[in-house]
């Protein structure tokens, strides 16, 4: 085993201290905190499969996941504060790469329902996955 399966996250890191919320109210932070359910993930877990109708995203807390072409050549590496499944949420399309974790990993996970009732919460995080979600596709084309 490799030094990324050294890492074992026991604490979840709280929504506050993730980019995409660094600049929520105390209002807000607590709108989402209430849509959002923390997981603890083992190594090699699939958190979106690859050409699946989108149901979930996730907020990477702490550890490392592989976004992966179906062929399985990894086009990223993200960590702590990166968004996974937006895209397929945003544009309502199958999702276009597979995620797995890399080493333990913990994460914030919504649904369809409270990803946009995340967005309408909180106008900076709206920002901040729209601007996410364009670079994604920028540099994916």
């Amino acid at each position: 085993m490799g030094p990324r399966s050294r890492h074992v996250p026991v604490v979840i890191p709280d929504v506050a201290d993730l980019a995409p919320f660094a600049r929520c109210s105390r209002a807000e932070l607590d709108r989402i905190r209430a849509l959002l359910t923390p997981v603890l993930l083992p190594i090699d877990a699939t958190i979106i499969e690859h050409g699946t109708p989108p149901r979930q995203f996730a907020v990477i807390a702490d550890g490392e996941v592989a976004v992966e072409e179906r062929n399985g050549r990894e086009l990223a590496v993200l960590g702590p504060g990166s968004i996974v499944g937006e895209l397929g949420l945003l544009r309502d399309t199958p999702t276009g790469a597979t995620v797995r974790t890399l080493t333990p990993v913990a994460l914030y996970v919504g649904n369809r329902w409270e990803f946009r009732a995340m967005l309408e919460a909180a106008p900076t995080v709206d920002a901040y996955v729209l601007h996410v979600a364009l670079e994604r596709t920028r540099t994916a084309g």
